[in-house]
């Protein structure tokens, strides 16, 4: 905000230290947060012939997903590895606009999908290679699921994160993609689940679910996304056409 408040005259200092400042910022927090709870039940009556206020409000949150991940991105030293990992969690939305859409092409979301679920994986398999520093929360939970040292944890992200680098091309390859996309299905569960599992504490167990337990729903689209790869795959047992999307 530094940059913003010196166009105004404003002292940091002054702009931390304003009560004012504080509830008004946690004023718009709040409209923000309903108008994603009004957003993710619009999307669950979302259709071909939806009217153009559900859609609109369903692209102003995805749009400001955009925002948000790059706040996440500005605390990671702008790592563009950091902000290409939420791939999913930004593309999800605008593809299931793009399903619901009169221009709709199977094809079209098919190659989106890939690219998609293989630049998540490939991002995350950079952090786990220590192409960018190796996070401390990736160690301590494969030390917690796995009950493994710390050397033996550094070892096994390595495994992983080469096998995830690897997903993006193999993707793209037929011969490859359905076992590809199965994998990414499990490790992508697996790494949306290991936020409870690596935290459980068996004194507190609703404790723990509720502290982690948003953190993985929103990475549920790890496994989801490639999960979609896999059915739709078939096309001999899922036909996309209009009718099915009214």
């Amino acid at each position: 905000m530094s940059p913003i408040l010196s166009v105004f005259n404003v002292k940091w200092s002054e702009f931390v230290n304003d009560t004012t400042v504080d509830s008004t910022i946690q004023f718009y927090i709040k409209g923000i947060g309903l108008l994603y709870l009004i957003a993710s039940i619009f999307v669950l009556v979302l259709s071909v012939k939806s009217n153009k206020f559900i859609k609109w409000l369903i692209k102003f949150i995805a749009l400001w997903q955009f925002i948000v991940f790059f706040l996440f991105t500005k605390e990671s030293f702008f790592q563009i590895g950091q902000y290409l990992e939420y791939s999913l969690q930004l593309g999800l939305p605008f593809l299931l606009l793009y399903y619901y859409s009169s221009s709709f092409s199977f094809k079209r979301i098919i190659v989106i999908l890939k690219w998609l679920v293989g630049i998540t994986f490939f991002c995350h398999g950079l952090y786990a290679l220590g192409f960018y520093p190796v996070p401390g929360n990736f160690i301590d939970m494969t030390i917690a699921i796995l009950g493994i040292s710390e050397d033996q944890s550094r070892v096994a992200l390595l495994v992983v994160g080469f096998i995830d680098v690897l997903i993006l091309p193999l993707l793209f390859i037929n011969k490859t993609l359905k076992i590809t996309a199965i994998y990414a299905v499990i490790w992508g569960f697996l790494t949306a689940f290991a936020r409870i599992i690596a935290n459980y504490v068996i004194d507190f167990p609703l404790e723990t679910i509720h502290q982690y337990g948003f953190e993985t729903v929103v990475r549920l689209c790890h496994g989801i996304g490639p999960l979609l790869l896999l059915l739709w795959n078939d096309k001999t047992t899922f036909v996309l056409n209009k009718e099915n999307r009214n």
